[in-house]
């Protein structure tokens, strides 16, 4: 447990800093750039279409507004938002739809936001909530040892799980990712555990769950760091109230 943990640290670390130019979940990815440099201009698989973060300058003293500039293959050019904490976008390999990992926290916030290109534009879908709802049943937080029981029922009824994207299959049918349970104290004994999912695109439907072993087993070639397997969950009473 304690050199997953470790490994969450050091990630995050490099999400965190300006500097990271090299993906952090997705190997074949490309990092976006900041606004503090220029964007990096990210072209799709065919050349068609391209792909740069821009930012808005705000008045007074707030900071840049990171946002994405897309040309679509009709050369026409679409601005569109930028999720928070964006860090890194992958092409599909038909060009049609590319995915973004980001992250908005050292340990917790990690997300996948997916968006379809065509002659008529970019429009982001949402393709996660699936595996929030599969994880909160893979790894019930209210029957977690040593949970808070306040929390535990806050998490089942919202829950937000790291999920990352790393690689796309069938073209842009779906794609592969990855869910974790952050690896905090808040979660008793299930942070840190990991599960694997593949996801039809653009509805979003499970076709494919796979355990930390099997994900790590099929995908592990996907992953831009060395997928460690966490110990087994543990399941018990809650915390002792002092």
């Amino acid at each position: 447990m304690t050199r997953l943990v470790l490994l969450c640290v050091v990630l995050n670390s490099a999400l965190l800093s300006e500097e990271a130019e090299k993906p952090i979940w997705a190997k074949a990815a490309v990092p976006l750039g900041s606004c503090l440099g220029a964007g990096n201009r990210i072209p799709s698989p065919d050349g068609k279409a391209v792909v740069q973060m821009q930012c808005h300058a705000p008045k007074g003293d707030n900071d840049p507004i990171p946002y994405l500039r897309v040309r679509v293959a009709a050369g026409a050019w679409h601005d569109i938002e930028l999720d928070e904490g964006a860090h890194e976008l992958l092409w599909s390999p038909d060009s049609k739809a590319f995915l973004i990992n980001g992250g908005t926290s050292a340990y917790a916030g990690f997300f996948v936001s997916v968006y379809l290109v065509s002659d008529a534009g970019v429009q982001k879908t949402a393709v996660t909530k699936t595996v929030q709802i599969d994880m909160v049943k893979t790894f019930p937080p209210c029957k977690a040892f040593n949970r808070d029981e306040a929390t535990c029922h806050e998490i089942a009824r919202d829950p937000e799980f790291n999920v990352s994207g790393l690689a796309w299959v069938n073209g842009s049918a779906a794609i592969v990712v990855m869910a974790e349970v952050p690896c905090s104290s808040s979660y008793g004994g299930i942070m840190c555990q990991v599960q694997g999912y593949q996801m039809e695109v653009p509805g979003g439907t499970i076709s494919m769950r796979m355990t930390a072993h099997e994900l790590k087993a099929r995908w592990q070639r996907s992953m831009a760091w060395n997928l460690r397997i966490p110990e087994p969950a543990k399941y018990g009473p809650p915390q002792r109230r002092q």
